[in-house]
């Protein structure tokens, strides 16, 4: 359906590997699903009203427009970096039978959730949710890695050192559960609706598992209630949605439970805590050498995107926040170095350590 669409961007995509340092390869690929923390060009392809190929988005990327929903990189590309690998393209941005590219791809897309319909409530909208970015990854599997490696046992063994970055799980609160376009929240009380993203994605790591991946790093939600978007005035003061975060917070709690449980034979899933992190980041920013946690760096519209064309903040390696919605660089790096590095924020191991394993 889309490839009358993709063909003249290949070479355009192309230009999208970001590697910036020469570093020791600790990882044969990086498989990346999710949503607009670490989409790339999917949506592009798909023409979704979320797509991200306009400035000031990629403004400090080397590449741009590069439809990343930040300034610049995200964790993915940091992640890529540090296992010495090109940041892996999105799945639809390539020709799969021409491309020889086998340091993995991108299946994110902006609006993605766990629930299939989430964030396609608007007629005509299009997204690939962790159900079809998985079907994509089949036929990675079945139809692409067969191109490129001589028997299935050389595929296996790819796979199981490559890494599978999971972030998803934002969208099914902002763009379904608390969305008035959706009867979800009507039907499902706040501990239903957890219980039911946390069996999804557990059938969702499931399935990839069946398809060969065995070292996973799954994010938590942030506090979105913190978000430009969620921020409530109060006395004149900024004060996040408490009870927004009280949903988030009982989400993650049963996510780190499933994850911990999940016993699949020679597989690692490493937790990445992102609520406690963005929660003191977003309280405390001169702690990790921010200052504005409240503004978005760029002037954006009702949608909470930036407004395209329009300059955004000349010191946005202060902000915490791009749009109304994501990160800067700045918080992606941040993350991703604590989570790659550091011995806190992912557990039990860093992907660092998980990669090497």
């Amino acid at each position: 359906m889309f490839r009358n669409a993709m063909i003249p961007l290949v070479l355009v995509c192309c230009c999208f590997f970001w590697k910036v340092e020469s570093q020791a390869k600790i990882a044969s690929a990086l498989y990346t699903f999710g949503d607009s923390t670490v989409v790339s060009w999917n949506d592009v392809i798909l023409n979704t009203p979320g797509k991200a190929n306009y400035a000031p988005y990629g403004i400090d990327f080397p590449a741009r427009p590069n439809a990343r929903v930040t300034n610049g990189a995200t964790i993915s590309d940091f992640f890529a970096q540090w296992l010495g690998i090109q940041s892996p393209p999105s799945f639809l941005s390539i020709n799969p039978k021409t491309s020889k590219f086998s340091e993995g791809f991108n299946y994110a897309s902006g609006s993605a959730g766990i629930r299939s319909e989430t964030g396609t409530a608007d007629p005509g909208v299009v997204n690939l949710s962790m159900e079809k970015q998985i079907e994509l990854f089949r036929k990675t599997v079945q139809e692409y890695l067969p191109r490129l490696f001589s028997n299935e046992a050389e595929i296996r063994n790819h796979l199981s050192k490559s890494i599978f970055l999971v972030v998803v799980g934002s969208n099914d609160y902002s763009l379904n559960y608390l969305s008035s376009q959706y009867n979800t929240s009507r039907i499902l009380n706040m501990v239903q609706f957890a219980d039911s993203l946390v069996y999804y994605l557990q059938t969702q790591l499931q399935d990839l598992f069946s398809l060969g991946a065995r070292k996973f790093v799954v994010f938590e939600i942030e506090p979105i209630g913190c978000k430009p978007a969620f921020l409530q005035t109060v006395n004149s003061k900024a004060q996040c949605a408490e009870k927004v975060n009280s949903y988030i917070a009982s989400y993650n709690h049963k996510l780190g439970v499933m994850v911990r449980s999940m016993g699949l034979r020679n597989t690692t899933f490493v937790l990445a805590k992102r609520y406690q992190f963005m929660n003191d980041l977003m309280a405390n920013p001169t702690r990790y050498g921010l200052k504005d946690s409240v503004n978005p760096c760029c002037a954006v519209s009702k949608s909470g995107l930036c407004i395209p064309n329009k300059a955004p903040c000349q010191d946005r390696n202060s902000y915490v926040f791009f749009d109304a919605n994501h990160p800067t660089e700045a918080v992606y790096k941040t993350i991703a170095e604590q989570c790659f590095k550091g011995t806190d924020q992912c557990v039990p191991i860093n992907v660092q350590e998980l990669a090497k394993r």
